[in-house]
Parts: C-alpha cells; structure tokens; sequence
C-alpha cells in the first residue's frame, strides 16, 4: 500500500551541500537542497518526491492520501549526540536553576523531600548560572534544607555534583579521599573538609556504589520514556554518547536498550556509543566494537549500531572544568582540567582507532581541542593521510576555536559535532568565563563550513531540553539567554542548520545510507512541521516551528497526518 502526502513544501535536504552558497553553486537552492511539494512511501522505503502531479499520478486505489494543506516535510532529524537513557532516567527528577536564587531552590528542594519514603535518597539535577549567587549549593546549604536524608545533585552539565553530609559520609567521602587528575576534584574548606561540591568529568562516580542502583525494568522504562519524547521533537535517530556514564553501568545501559527495543519501546535507532576509558588503562589493548555488540542480540544490531566510542579530553565551560589555554576571565590563574595527559590521550585515541572504533572525543576548551587534534594527527602519521576522514573521527562540541584550530581540523579531516543550544542556554556564562572578545570564538558554525569541515549538530540533552527546532533557532541567533550575539557573523542560515541535523549528523552517526535526506530508496523517517525552517521569517519572532508528526520507517511514532 501506497502513502502519498501532496500538497505541502518537501525540503528534501538532497543534492546540496552544507553551506547555501556552496549548494546554489551547485545547482541547489541553498544547504535544504531541491524542493518538491509530495512524496510517496510504501513500507519504510520512498517511492517518488516530486510535484503533485507526478506523485498523485502512481497512487492507486489501495493508497492512502493525505493533503498536507501547506505543512512543511522536512527528513527526520538525526541528534549526533545525546544521552537518551540519562534523559529517561532524569525525567522524574526535580530540575532546580529557574528560581531567582539558592534560597528559592533549596525551598524546591525541601518540598520535594517531603514527598520521598523516610529512607530514599534525594537525587536531583541544578544549574546554579541563573541564581543571583551563581554558586554550587554546598554541604552546609543542603544540610540546612534537608538534614535527615542523602541528597545528591548533578550539575545539569555532567561534570560536576553536590551532596549533603548524609551523602557524603554513605559514600565514604572525606578529608581523606584523594583527587584524581581529570576525573573528580574534591573542593574543600579551610579545614580540609569536603564543601559538599565534587567537579570532573568523572564526580558523579565519588557516589556511584553508595546510590541505590535502578532496577532493569526501571531502566527499560526510561528508554521508552527518553524515545517518546525524541519522537516528539522529530527525532528520528541519535546517539547515546558515553554509554552507561549516568551510574548505570554499561552491561546494564545495553540492556536496558535491548529490553526497551525488543518490546517495542524504542522508536529510534540508538547508536550505543561506550565510554571506552571506563573499560581499561590508556596503555591497554580497547575490546573492539564486535566484542561490545555481541551483548545485543543479532535482530536488534540494525537498531543499535556499536561503531563510535567516546572519549574526554576536559570538562564543561559551566563549571570552569573545560580546559583553557588562557586563564578563565572570572576566574585568574585557572584554566581548568585536562581529564589525561597529552601522552595518555593519544594513546587512548589510537588505540580506539587500531580496534576499528569510530574516535568520538569531548573537547571544549582551546586547550583541549588542541590536544585533540594532535592526537588525530598522530592516527593520520601512522595509519596514511585520509584515516581520519575515512572513519569519521568526530571532535564532539569543539567549542572554543580560533583560525588556527580549524585550519587544522580542516587539513586533519575531523568532523565537529557541535550543539547550537547550549549557547541559547549559557551564552552569557560563557562571555562572563571568557571575557567578551574571546566569547566571539565559541561555537564559529560558519568559519568552519567555510573551511569545509563536515559538521553535525546534536543536542547533549538532557543537558539542555534538546529539541532540533530549538537547536536550529539557537544556530541562527547565535545568542544567549539575554539576547546577547556572541558573534553575528558565524550565524547560520535555516537551511544550513537544517543540514547539520540531517545529512550532516546522519554521515557523523554513520547513518547516511539510509537517513539524512528524502530521496527514492532512502528509509521513510520524516518529521512535518508547521512552518518552513528556511524563511527567515519563521525565526524573526522568536517562536520555533511545531513537530505535527514524526514518521519512522513510514511508521507514525508522533502525532498525526491527517
């Protein structure tokens, strides 16, 4: 049976290239590619994409034929990086960073406890950027609010945590419990007792075996959970970046996946991406992405895709953990943390790349993306110029870049996964950490389309909510919370931030025989919104177009087309 949809605006994102005056040169319109106004599908396969005509033309009596009415069909969007079980799993968590101050949310907090068995612990998720303090809530904040249970807060960036006394003494954290370099930094007072706040990549591992771990349905039921409500954004494909990093585990994340999609919970297709630090010393031989795949039953592979591994190089700006070549503006004489040493990280990266992994590696700071690119250059002198290219090494966030940078990025063949709403989100804590000059240098979309850097867009939710549409505002103002542009001219165009969470992360997740445009014999994943993404007057009011319905292998998974 036939499904034709007619009567609307196809962006089919094919036949273009990233950047709008590349594809006009090329023949296209701009980066959205050749526009059509129906498409045929039958099973999960496209059929025809062309005018009314030509495609009612095929319809039979069997068909199913809907009238778009002038919505907009635009390939479902591929997020290139994100942690869908961590948004699960973060769903029923109390989210504390709106109120006006620590004092307003420790309230939040109080009363979120009053509803909690006497025993449970208080885990909960803050961003301290928007209270008029700005600080981490210490030990003795939470010990005032809520004394008589452990409360554990994770900063919303992934890299740092807070915890009351009851927390800290169950987890064994005290004056004598050690640093490790790029992993946890411990702060503490005057008299070397923990203040309460751990940053690092890693801090939320000082509390791992201490916090009750959830049950392997719980875990299925956050899959099902984080999949409906990507559906709901028009997402049709992402990636769970650093796999079992959220204290689950890895054994248990993959089965939670395999659960989740066996039962029909997931929707999309995840590809699992395993922190690979957590699974061995720099100097030692990574399991290869076979011997990580073959806990997934075979029916399910397709689904969930084991090729990329992740990797980390610093922190996040947020929590001054990104490592800076400079020293912070708000912060003198600190540049933050490498998570290893140059020598380690690039033995970690080829190492990956020799057991035939995609090399996925967090940087955000200058410094980092430094050592980054170094250690990418080194799998370009032993493994022959082209490697990088041809496995797709990523970059992922590659914020902070000056030319240099990306000359390199260019020459070396790295794609950057960047994600447009954390500026949207924390601009303005970016151009406090780095002064307003440097801030200029964050997230530079178009300096780097220009050097003709493939880039994928993602969202890191649930670090931010992560809808693409807000990601693709996010890319065209290029401001902050207050408004404030950290640099007009590296905006974006719609149609280019368009790409960047189609084809551009599709070819980034390795996805791109199948998903990232609409095109005859590409898989049937589309997303239909209200409103065109390339007219410039869809984002000139600040509002963001509605996902109606989202379509996976010609499937409804959202919404409605009728």
């Amino acid at each position: 049976m036939y499904a034709v949809l007619h009567g609307g605006l196809v962006l089919t994102v094919d036949g273009c290239a990233p950047t709008d005056a590349a594809s006009r040169a090329a023949g296209a319109p701009d980066a959205a590619g050749r526009r059509a106004t129906a498409i045929a599908f039958a099973h999960d396969r496209i059929l025809a994409v062309g005018s009314d005509a030509e495609v009612l033309a095929i319809a039979g009596r069997d068909s199913t034929v809907i009238d778009l009415r002038g919505r907009v069909v635009v390939p479902g969007f591929i997020d290139a990086h994100a942690h869908p079980l961590g948004e699960g799993i973060d769903a029923g968590k109390v989210l504390l960073g709106a109120e006006p101050d620590l004092r307003a949310a420790l309230r939040r907090l109080s009363d979120a406890a009053s509803r909690l068995a006497p025993d449970a612990w208080l885990l909960a998720r803050y961003d301290q950027t928007r209270w008029r303090e700005g600080s981490h809530p210490t030990r003795d904040d939470l010990d005032r609010a809520i004394p008589d249970r452990p409360v554990l807060l994770a900063h919303v960036s992934g890299h740092a945590v807070a915890a009351n006394s009851l927390a800290l003494a169950l987890a064994g954290v005290g004056p004598a419990t050690e640093d490790v370099a790029g992993r946890w930094s411990v702060e503490r007072d005057a008299h070397g007792e923990p203040t309460g706040v751990v940053v690092g990549t890693e801090a939320w591992a000082l509390f791992e075996r201490a916090v009750p771990a959830p049950e392997p349905a719980e875990l299925a039921a956050a899959v099902a959970r984080a999949s409906a409500r990507l559906a709901a954004d028009g997402v049709v494909a992402t990636s769970d970046a650093d796999l079992g990093s959220d204290g689950t585990g890895l054994d248990a994340a993959i089965a939670a996946y395999a659960a989740a999609a066996a039962s029909g919970g997931l929707s999309q297709a995840i590809s699992l991406m395993p922190g690979l630090a957590r699974l061995g010393a720099a100097d030692a031989a990574p399991p290869t992405p076979d011997e990580i795949a073959a806990a997934i039953p075979p029916a399910l592979r397709e689904q969930l895709p084991v090729r990329a591994c992740k990797l980390k190089a610093d922190g996040a700006m947020t929590t001054r953990t990104a490592r800076l070549r400079d020293d912070y503006a708000d912060a003198p004489g600190w540049r933050g943390l490498a998570v290893e040493d140059a020598d380690a990280l690039r033995a970690r990266v080829a190492g990956a790349h020799a057991a035939g992994w995609q090399v996925c590696t967090h940087a955000i700071g200058d410094a980092a993306v430094d050592a980054v690119l170094d250690a990418l250059a080194g799998i370009e002198a032993t493994s022959g110029a082209g490697s990088v290219t041809a496995r797709r090494h990523r970059i992922e966030h590659a914020m902070l870049l000056d030319d240099g940078a990306i000359a390199r990025a260019a020459e070396i063949g790295a794609t950057l996964s960047m994600q447009p709403e954390f500026v949207a989100w924390a601009g303005d804590t970016y151009r406090a950490r780095l002064g307003a000059a440097r801030a200029t240098r964050m997230n530079r979309y178009r300096s780097i389309l220009a050097a003709g850097i493939p880039v994928a867009f993602g969202s890191d939710r649930p670090v931010v909510l992560g809808a693409p549409l807000a990601g693709m505002a996010a890319a065209v103002r290029h401001a902050g919370p207050s408004g404030t542009v950290l640099d007009p001219a590296e905006r974006l165009s719609g149609a280019e931030a368009l790409h960047a969470w189609t084809v551009g992360a599709a070819r980034a997740c390795g996805m791109d025989a199948d998903l990232g445009c609409i095109a005859v014999g590409m898989r049937a994943d589309l997303a239909i919104l209200s409103a065109d993404p390339t007219d410039d007057r869809t984002w000139s009011g600040g509002t963001v177009p509605e996902v109606l319905a989202t379509l996976v292998a010609g499937d409804v998974v959202h919404g409605e087309l009728g």
